[in-house]
């Protein structure tokens, strides 16, 4: 009976995984390079062409390296945050890289670049100079380190080792300048002021020395004599004038340090400590609001809250911890840790509002406020002491301006001390910068070449030939609209090849003579035919009930199912075939059995089937293989198949044969095979590789799968021995018959046994069975192979 369940090659055809997807599209890619291997190589040699003509006429380049390790200091000693340290410092190396690169550095270094280093720009403007150096130049930060890696690649080694020598100067330089800017500035200020306090010093002693020759004063005080009043008071005030200059240089200094701070957003907690030992501790401490008293109050708090929490240890030992005397102590601990935290919290809101606001206008208006302070005590003492100076003059003589003369190199040589002091203390703290970059692997000529490089090019042409080759072999595959070879058609279709049927030669016989299964059981031929039988047997033995068509017409399935058809026979199988093609119905023509009596009478009829179709049945001369003809040309050959006449033709033919073989028009031409293809067992595919586009079989088989119809497998049709694994071209298939589809016959059968022949002219690429000449005289009728019988 006819099978409605879809066949296991569709349901494999939509359950595809994608990892099954995949490995099968890299499988038919396998197949197309490997038929494709001539092109594949040509597009190889082409890529190595390229590959060595690139390699011979590129620029040689030559790199030189230099390393530059660059580290961070610590925070400054003064800062009193309690943040930690490692969790603000964050990763600086990609900005140092990138600095490398900016257009200051290399502006630097062109000015550093003698015309002899210039061979990689030559003329170019400074800004087309600067892009060809940051082309050329590399720099990396190795992995896990703060070591800087920088590189340049010219095309003259010594140019190289001099290039990178100049962008790392230029770039020390550049760092250098970024982090000693504000310090520089004020330690230019005070350099110039120490020069002027030098030039007066050395006057003065110039003064002294010449005062000391002139009055023959040799330096000692012998005589024992105490001072005059008038002379003490002018030293007492040389000695404090001394002082106030000194601490209005302090001062100043850490009011433009302040200031600076201020300007560039500096935390400026780091400066409380020294302001506050500038302005007095007990000043800071009260604007803060934390006099001495309240320092004190603070401390004992802390020491009464210690001695209540040792006491109430010892009595909830005692006493346990519901006892009154435990409560009450419990209650004055926590009323004295929240008047404790309360003042803390009082202190860090002061500190808080400060640091957000007030913080650097405070501290600067503390530290000028002292400045002036010092300033004004400066000038009072400076007046008082010209003052003292004139009177000592005056009164102690030649003694009092030697004395006065020495006391103003003194003070001269201890502001010199300072200045020079406070110079030292910047310099030190540039020299304890926040970013530090030191050369530790200077740049070394290297006579190999880093670019073009032999293995880079070998590897590059070797992938661009191989993704060049596989894009060429795609596009061409997807153009190409063949099948190339029956693993292609297998994977393609998901449908199983039964047999591979080699071209057949061109032969002048008709009927069953012009099988080769017949004619010749024995040969090669033949052995495909018996092949196909076996595996119908093996893989479908309840299949039969068989259709047999094809895509396209002129693919060679009418005599694949009449030889097919006598392999049955041959096995002892009462095989009936039926030519169901009643638009051109080759199989008749091929067997020479044109007449009034066939499949279209048979399904006409109203009488019944079991009577009328072993009227129209004729026995062949082999045993056990009975031909049902198409009978005349109906108008309306759908609709008889469509019948229900036609499946009880089947259902009675089941009970009297063992297998059924029915021939069909072609399944794209005709809605044929569909209607009896869900009356029988299953649908026996034809296809001719060289000949049938992809495209057209592939619908087919859809086609059948949608309609629920079981394809039993595939048949290659008219393959060569010499290229069953390769490429297939189209050959003229000769046993094939004209076919076009319409619904003008042929013949036209009329109630006799005449026919008329009308137009029997065979289709282009074809070769029909009426014009091979027949056995014997032109005017003879050939010898019938078929005998027309009735069967019982």
């Amino acid at each position: 009976m006819a099978q409605t369940s879809v066949p296991p090659q569709a349901d494999t055809e939509f359950e595809y995984r994608p990892s099954a997807e995949i490995a099968h599209a890299l499988f038919r890619l396998a197949i197309a390079v490997r038929y494709r291997k001539n092109l594949v190589v040509a597009v190889m040699a082409a890529a190595a062409l390229l590959g060595g003509l690139y390699y011979a006429t590129a620029t040689r380049r030559y790199s030189a390296k230099a390393q530059l390790l660059v580290t961070q200091s610590g925070r400054d000693r003064l800062d009193t945050s309690i943040t930690n340290e490692e969790s603000q410092r964050q990763n600086t190396m990609p900005t140092f890289e990138n600095m490398l690169h900016s257009a200051k550095v290399l502006e630097g270094a062109l000015k550093n670049l003698s015309p002899g280093d210039r061979v990689d720009f030559g003329d170019a403007t400074p800004e087309r100079a600067i892009d060809l150096l940051q082309y050329y130049l590399t720099a990396k930060a190795l992995r896990s380190t703060t070591i800087l890696e920088v590189g340049y690649r010219s095309k003259d080694p010594q140019v190289a080792v001099n290039v990178v020598r100049a962008i790392v100067q230029s770039y020390l330089n550049f760092i250098d300048g970024i982090h000693k800017g504000t310090a520089g500035e004020i330690s230019r200020t005070l350099t110039a002021e120490r020069e002027q306090v030098e030039e007066k010093l050395s006057r003065k002693q110039e003064e002294l020395l010449d005062t000391r020759r002139r009055f023959a004063d040799m330096g000692f005080r012998a005589d024992g004599r105490t001072i005059h009043p008038t002379v003490q008071t002018a030293i007492a005030f040389n000695e404090a004038l001394t002082a106030a200059q000194k601490q209005r240089v302090e001062h100043e200094a850490l009011l433009a340090t302040l200031q600076t701070a201020i300007a560039n957003g500096e935390d400026l907690g780091q400066y409380l400590i020294t302001v506050g030992d500038a302005v007095g501790r007990e000043l800071l401490l009260n604007s803060l609001g934390l006099g001495n008293r309240d320092v004190y109050t603070q401390s004992t708090i802390e020491q009464n809250l210690l001695s209540a929490r040792a006491e109430l240890q010892a009595a909830q030992q005692n006493l346990g911890p519901m006892h009154p005397e435990v409560q009450a102590l419990v209650e004055k601990i926590r009323l004295t840790e929240q008047y404790v935290n309360t003042q803390q919290a009082r202190v860090s809101q002061r500190m808080t509002e400060l640091r957000n606001s007030q913080l650097g206008p405070w501290l600067a208006q503390l530290v000028q406020q002292k400045l002036n302070e010092a300033r004004n005590r400066e000038n009072i003492l400076k007046f008082r002491f010209e003052e003292a100076r004139t009177e000592a003059i005056g009164l102690s003589g030649q003694l009092a301006q030697i004395e006065l003369l020495e006391r103003d190199v003194k003070r001269l040589s201890d502001m010199n001390d300072v200045l020079l002091n406070q110079i030292a203390s910047l310099d030190l703290k540039q020299n304890g910068q926040e970013v530090r970059v030191t050369v530790i692997e200077e740049p070394v000529m290297s006579p190999k070449q880093v670019s073009p490089r032999l293995t880079d090019t070998a590897l590059l042409t070797l992938l661009g030939g191989i993704a060049a080759a596989l894009i060429l072999v795609i596009l061409l595959d997807a153009l190409d609209d063949r099948f190339r070879s029956v693993e292609e058609m297998q994977g393609r279709l998901g449908l199983p090849l039964l047999t591979m049927v080699q071209r057949l030669q061109v032969t002048e016989r008709t009927g069953l003579r012009a099988l080769v299964a017949h004619a010749a059981p024995t040969s090669s031929a033949a052995e495909s035919f018996r092949t196909l039988r076996t595996a119908l047997t093996l893989t479908h033995p309840d299949a039969r009930q068989i259709v047999v068509t094809s895509a396209e017409p002129s693919d060679g399935k009418t005599t694949v199912l009449a030889n097919l058809a006598v392999c049955y026979a041959q096995a002892d199988k009462r095989v009936l075939l039926i030519d169901a093609d009643l638009r051109r119905p080759g199989l008749t023509s091929l067997l020479d059995m044109r007449g009034p009596m066939g499949l279209s009478e048979v399904l006409r009829s109203e009488s019944e089937v079991g009577q009328v179709a072993p009227l129209h049945i004729s026995a062949s001369d082999t045993r056990g293989l009975d031909i049902l003809p198409s009978g005349p040309r109906p108008s309306d050959p759908a609709e008889l198949l469509g019948s229900p006449r036609f499946s009880q033709l089947l259902a009675w033919a089941e009970t009297s044969y063992d297998v059924i073989l029915v021939d069909s028009p072609p399944t794209l031409a005709t809605t044929d095979t569909a209607i009896i293809g869900r009356l029988v067992d299953g649908v026996l595919l034809v296809v001719q590789p060289g000949k049938n586009r992809r495209r057209l079989v592939t619908r087919v088989v859809e086609r059948l799968s949608f309609l629920k119809i079981p394809v039993l497998g595939l048949v290659a049709n008219h393959v060569n021995s010499q290229d069953d694994h390769g490429y297939y071209g189209y050959h003229g298939y000769g046993y094939g018959y004209g076919y076009g589809y319409g619904y003008a016959d042929s013949y036209e059968y009329g109630h006799g046994d005449q026919a008329t022949p009308q137009d029997d002219s065979p289709k282009e690429g074809c070769v029909s069975f009426a014009d091979i000449p027949k056995p014997g005289a032109d005017d003879e009728e050939p010898q019938a192979l078929i005998v027309p019988r009735r069967v019982a």
